[in-house]
């Protein structure tokens, strides 16, 4: 399934019913870094991806980027989408995307990878 939120371009596999996983991509790349990933896990998680602001399908906007601002996104895609606690999963500028949020928020995640 493919969806907007906060004019984010979101991907999704996977049963909503099973625990999430949200999958948080490197620069330059997008949300298809995660293909193998996802293809191994969506039978047992429901996955989720994104494209981070600027990269992929997610326009760029006025070009002005900061960390909170995609630890807002992240806090923004796993209210809209209902998910509880998701594990968060991220490499290079998601694994700094992804420990800020862990750091920023209190139990919205629960775990990190």
């Amino acid at each position: 399934m493919n969806t907007k939120i906060n004019n984010l371009s979101v991907f999704t596999d996977g049963n909503k019913v099973n625990k999430a996983i949200l999958f948080v991509h490197g620069f330059p790349y997008d949300h298809y870094m995660w293909d193998a990933q996802v293809k191994a896990l969506s039978n047992s998680f429901f996955c989720v991806r994104y494209d981070i602001r600027g990269l992929g399908e997610s326009p760029a906007g006025d070009g002005q980027f900061t960390m909170e601002m995609f630890v807002d996104d992240l806090k923004e895609i796993v209210s809209e989408m209902g998910l509880n606690k998701p594990v968060l999963c991220g490499l290079s500028m998601g694994g700094y995307i992804s420990l800020r949020a862990m750091g920023k928020t209190e139990n919205l995640f629960s775990a990190l990878i």
